[in-house]
C-alpha cells in the first residue's frame, strides 16, 4: 500500500474521470502559494492521476493482484481461494479475534461492481440455516473496492472432490443432494433463488456429513417477470436461464439434477448429454430424470412436493436405509 493516496489528497473518487481531476486539482491549489507543501503534493497527485499509465500503476498499488492482497480491513488475507468472473475469494483471519473468514472482494472497481457485491450480501444477509455462509459485514475500501465478509467453510467443493477421487458413489451424491435441497427449500421459502448450483459452489464437510452451498453472486430476491439474469455457468444452467428468461426456484432444482449427474459420472459430457452411468440405482436416476425436465411445469414444485422427504424415500429404496451412518466420504 503507498503512502500517498493521491485520491483522498485531491479529494475525489477512484473512480474520477480525468476532468473531474482536474477540476479539483486547479479548486484546491488556488488555497496555497506554489512553494507550500501542500500545493507540492496536489501537483505531484495531479500529475500521476493525469496520466493514464501512471494511473494504472498507481491504482494497482493501491490495489494488489489477485492473490496478492495483504489485508482488507480488520482482517488478514492467509490465502486466494477461488477467483470468478465477479471477484477473488480469500481465507483470512481476523487480527483481533483470530477467527477465519472467508472474503468476497470485488475484481474491478465501478458502480455497477459495487451494485453487484451488495446485491450479493443482501441476498443472504438475514438468512440463518446449516447449509449457508453468514454474511458478517460489507467494507468498501480505500481505493473503492467492496469487499463481503463471510463466515469461513471448511472442506473441499463436489468438483475438487472428483477432480481428486473421481466420480462419487450414489449414497453419498444421496445424502449431499438432501442437505442442498433443505438449503433450497430454506432459500426458495425466503424468495432467494441461487442461481448458480453446480459442483464448485457446493461444499461438503466428510467429518460431520453436512454441506454448504455458497457463492451468492448470481443470486435473485424475489425475481419477477423483468428481472433481468446475471449470469449463469453453462454447463449448470436451466433451459430458462440459458434463454434468458425469469428464473424460479424450479430453475435451481434443474442445476441440481445436473450436478448429481456429475458427481456420480464425474464426466462434463455425461452432463451435457444428461447420461446417468448405468450403475446408478433405479430409484436415484428416476429422481434425477424428474429434477432435468426441459418445461419448468414439469419438474418437481415445493408447493406440491417435499422434496427432501422424497429424496429420504429414495435413499431407502436405493440403499434401503435413509441414512448413510456416516459412510466416510474422501475430499
Amino acid at each position: 500500500m503507498p503512502t500517498k493516496n493521491y485520491y483522498e489528497i485531491l479529494e475525489v473518487s477512484p473512480r474520477a474521470r480525468p476532468a473531474v481531476i482536474k477540476a479539483a486539482w486547479k479548486a484546491l491549489s488556488r488555497e496555497f502559494g506554489d512553494d507550500n507543501p501542500e500545493r507540492r503534493l496536489l501537483n505531484e497527485a495531479n500529475e500521476t492521476l493525469s496520466d493514464a499509465d501512471k494511473r494504472r500503476l498507481f491504482d494497482e498499488s493501491l490495489n494488489p493482484p489477485s492473490g496478492k492482497a495483504v489485508r482488507i480491513g480488520s482482517y488478514r488475507i492467509l490465502d486466494q481461494i477461488a477467483e470468478g468472473g465477479f471477484g477473488v475469494t480469500y481465507r483470512a483471519v481476523h487480527e483481533f479475534s483470530g477467527q477465519l473468514a472467508c472474503i468476497k472482494h470485488s475484481i474491478n472497481i465501478s458502480p455497477v461492481d459495487e451494485a453487484l457485491m451488495l446485491e450479493e450480501a443482501k441476498a443472504v444477509w438475514d438468512l440463518r440455516h446449516y447449509a449457508l455462509p453468514a454474511v458478517r459485514d460489507i467494507v468498501k475500501l480505500d481505493d473503492g473496492s467492496v469487499a463481503i465478509i463471510m463466515s469461513y467453510v471448511p472442506g473441499r467443493n463436489i468438483q475438487q472432490i472428483v477432480e481428486k477421487h473421481g466420480p462419487i458413489d450414489a449414497e453419498h451424491v444421496c445424502w449431499i443432494t438432501q442437505r442442498v435441497l433443505n438449503a433450497l427449500c430454506y432459500l426458495h421459502d425466503h424468495g432467494v433463488i441461487h442461481g448458480d448450483v453446480k459442483p464448485a459452489n457446493i461444499i461438503a464437510q466428510p467429518d460431520t456429513h453436512q454441506v454448504v452451498l455458497v457463492d451468492y453472486g448470481l443470486a435473485l430476491v424475489k425475481p419477477g417477470r423483468n428481472t433481468t439474469n446475471k449470469g449463469y455457468t453453462p454447463l449448470f444452467a436451466s433451459p430458462e436461464q440459458r434463454d434468458n428468461k425469469v428464473l424460479v426456484p424450479e430453475s435451481d432444482l434443474y442445476s441440481l439434477g445436473l450436478t448429481m449427474v456429475y458427481a456420480l459420472s464425474g464426466d462434463p459430457d455425461a452432463v451435457a448429454s444428461l447420461r446417468v452411468p448405468a450403475d446408478t440405482p433405479e430409484a436415484v436416476c428416476k429422481f434425477i430424470k424428474r429434477l432435468v425436465v426441459r418445461n419448468v411445469h414439469g419438474r418437481p414444485n415445493w408447493q406440491k412436493e417435499n422434496l427432501c422427504e422424497t429424496i429420504a424415500q429414495v435413499r431407502e429404496e436405493a440403499f434401503g436405509r435413509r441414512a448413510s451412518n456416516m459412510k466416510p466420504l474422501k475430499v
